[in-house]
């Protein structure tokens, strides 16, 4: 009688190949473990100790200690500190300086005061104090221009910035360069700004712009 010998299908795997492949598999899982990143095992346990931090400070102060956010405030009031920052001025009273298709003259700063006169005799009363800064304005390029009110800043010493009062209108010669264009190559000489700032402001600057998206340029005052 002859034996036959049995080949194993393709598809079973024998109890001794089975055997041979356990410890292999276990060596490779062991060796995903301890190859997997740190950081993605603590992506639940980092939030959760920072939030019990939180919990733990919070009960032992009453929730009422501002100074658990100081973080937040210390970098709001660093960028605060930073928009305020006083920048060099480009140029002094007398010197011309342009900006865009202007070319801008301070001639004069006319002491604070509470009231003014306006073009019709009437007085005007700050509700600080106006401050008055002539300029003469040149245009230096090809089309005729205006300026705007809006655009024009008075600086004081700590770096805040002061739009032109609502009583500029009011102002004999302002409507030579707010509503009168200005020519190419023509100057409107000795033109008032007036801002009305806080009683006792330091003045450092006077801020002044061709458009509103122009760079602008700084004239110092002091």
């Amino acid at each position: 009688m002859i034996d036959q010998q049995t080949t194993p299908s393709p598809g079973t795997t024998s109890p001794g190949d089975a055997a041979a492949r356990t410890p292999q598999a276990s060596a490779q899982k062991a060796h995903r473990k301890a190859t997997h990143p740190w950081f993605t095992k603590k992506r639940i346990a980092l939030p959760s100790a920072v939030t019990l931090l939180l919990l733990i400070i919070m009960a032992s102060t009453g929730g009422n200690d501002p100074r658990i956010f100081d973080f937040t405030t210390s970098a709001v009031e660093s960028k605060a500190e930073g928009a305020t920052k006083v920048t060099p001025a480009d140029a002094t009273i007398g010197e011309s300086v342009r900006d865009g298709r202007l070319a801008f003259t301070v001639t004069a700063v006319q002491r604070p005061s509470k009231t003014l006169t306006d073009r019709l005799g009437a007085t005007e009363t700050a509700e600080g104090a106006y401050v008055i800064v002539r300029v003469s304005v040149t245009n230096i390029g090809y089309e005729a221009r205006t300026l705007t009110t809006t655009d024009q800043f008075l600086v004081d010493n700590k770096g805040q910035r002061f739009g032109t009062s609502s009583a500029i209108s009011s102002l004999a010669g302002a409507e030579t360069i707010f509503l009168e264009k200005i020519n190419p190559g023509h100057t409107v000489n000795d033109a008032p700004l007036l801002f009305d700032v806080p009683a006792g402001t330091t003045i450092g600057s006077i801020e002044l712009h061709d458009s509103l998206s122009s760079t602008g340029v700084k004239v110092g005052l002091t």
